[in-house]
């Protein structure tokens, strides 16, 4: 990490502020700006007011005095009467011609032939306004008098009844336009001082929030994170020591089971020899009885199962624990296999008995019998050697677990064992005493013993797999150790760091 997390939580935090404070401050400014504009328009309304209570009252005033006159003396007198420095007087029709103008050009004109600057016939729409309310203004573009360009001018017209006639005078609209002006910088300079205000709060709430958020990271962060940081590493260590443990375990293991394998392989080569053997004595007994026997009753056999042995690849303990219960449970085959094999003994020598009492007849029954007696024997010894492996296996796993046991108080997920439970039930139907139903019953002890063997060897394939998941759950949880604790060092510099920064903050 190149930063520190203090910088970087007092670095949200203040761009939290700067976003706060800039949204308030468009807030703010829009709010006067609207304002603003308001107070423009009304500020402008107020001025053009002014200027058209000033027109009405000259208009009322120079009406009434020539009411009093003839018509001739009245347009003498609205044409010489003058008021400011560019005031002036004119008279329109209510049929829509000019009557009084100082320019007497224009006089008796139409007013749709006068237009303004930008080519607009105002007086006809003057004139529509009085005729409808007996007053009216309105605005227009006009050359102003001493000037090389046009001006806004505003004319009020208000309608005499004498002569039909239209009084009408106007201004120019140039110092409204520059009161306006005034007024719109006076508004753009409140706008300034409320944004330099806002800048100025935003300024000393960033400096206290960093001061304040460096109080608090370093009280109810940094000091709490380094005892997180102690805890964190003694796990670790602890968790480092039961993987290393169940390694070397899980490679002893491993060895065992492949010998065993390797035993069970050679038993199984054996178990098809015999079987073989077997069921050419079955033929030719079955070929005798044929010719002495009517009938012959079928033997039922039922085949044994074992339950498939299974891992939990979650717990190591659970999956030690698990082994060793299946280590047991082979050993209660090779027990059972055992007996099979005393049994096939024991019959093969009834066999040798009853074909020593058939005379000639029964010496090539003899011979075969002999040879089964001595497959027997053969896998009677085999049987003893798995029977010694499995209980170095049982041993093994007797001592692992003893030892995962105390490793157990150190951690606390801990591990859990499971047992299963693989029970083998084999029934044997005697037959009869007869020769045949022995070679029969040999024949059935036969098969069920290599049955049983490809059991013991599949039982065994499946404690190797288990076995090779075991390791690499092993070295997965080693690999999660060292993550943790380079996450530990990581987390002590952050704190090495957040320190310093208190310490620089305090001696500043």
């Amino acid at each position: 990490m190149n930063s520190s997390l203090k910088v970087k939580i007092i670095g949200l935090m203040a761009l939290f502020m700067c976003c706060l404070v800039a949204v308030l401050s468009y807030v703010s400014v829009s709010g006067t700006l609207q304002r603003g504009e308001v107070r423009l328009h009304e500020y402008q309304d107020m001025l053009y007011k002014q200027k058209t209570d000033n027109m009405k009252n000259l208009v009322e005033s120079i009406s009434s005095t020539a009411s009093l006159m003839s018509e001739e003396e009245a347009k003498q007198f609205v044409r010489n009467t003058r008021y400011g420095s560019d005031g002036y007087f004119l008279v329109i029709n209510t049929n829509g011609s000019m009557a009084v103008h100082i320019d007497r050009a224009l006089e008796g004109q139409a007013l749709s032939s006068i237009k303004d600057a930008e080519n607009n016939a105002f007086l006809l729409k003057l004139l529509e306004q009085c005729k409808e309310k007996g007053e009216g203004t309105v605005q227009y573009v006009w050359m102003k008098p001493g000037s090389t360009k046009t001006e806004s001018k505003l004319s009020y017209g208000k309608t005499v009844g004498k002569w039909n006639w239209i009084v009408v005078t106007g201004v120019y609209l140039d110092d409204v336009e520059t009161a306006v002006h005034k007024e719109e910088n006076y508004i753009q300079q409140e706008i300034w001082h409320t944004v330099e205000r806002y800048l100025l709060i935003s300024a000393f709430a960033l400096v206290l929030i960093i001061a304040v958020a460096g109080f608090f990271i370093n009280r109810y962060i940094t000091q709490p994170l380094a005892g997180a940081i102690t805890k964190v590493n003694t796990y670790a260590a602890k968790m480092d020591e039961t993987v290393t443990n169940q390694a070397s375990f899980s490679i002893e293991l491993s060895s065992s089971v492949s010998e065993i394998s390797a035993t069970m392989e050679e038993f199984s080569s054996s178990g098809i020899l015999i079987t073989n053997h077997s069921q050419g004595v079955a033929d030719s007994a079955t070929q005798t009885l044929q010719r002495t026997r009517q009938g012959v009753a079928e033997v039922e056999a039922l085949m044994e199962k074992m339950k498939e042995i299974y891992s939990d690849n979650q717990v190591n303990i659970q999956e030690i624990v698990a082994l060793g219960h299946r280590s047991k449970e082979v050993n209660k085959i090779m027990e059972f296999i055992n007996n099979i094999a005393n049994q096939t003994r024991l019959i093969a020598f009834n066999a040798a008995l009853e074909a020593a009492s058939a005379g000639d007849a029964g010496k090539r029954f003899g011979v075969v019998a002999l040879e089964i007696r001595r497959l027997a024997d053969s896998v009677m010894e085999s049987t003893k050697e798995i029977e010694t492996k499995i209980n170095e296996i049982v041993a093994a796993v007797s001592r692992q677990v003893v030892a995962s046991e105390k490793n157990t108080k150190g951690i606390e997920d801990g591990m859990s064992y499971s047992e299963r439970t693989v029970s083998i039930i084999y029934d044997i139907e005697n037959a009869a005493d007869q020769t045949t139903d022995a070679v029969r019953q040999i024949v059935l002890s036969i098969q069920q013993q290599q049955t049983a063997g490809e059991q013991v060897l599949t039982a065994l394939r499946q404690i190797k797999q288990g076995t090779n998941d075991n390791t690499a759950m092993i070295q997965q949880t080693k690999t999660i150790s060292k993550e943790l604790a380079k996450l530990a060092e990581e987390l002590e510099r952050v704190v090495d760091n957040g320190k310093k920064v208190a310490a620089d903050q305090a001696s500043s």
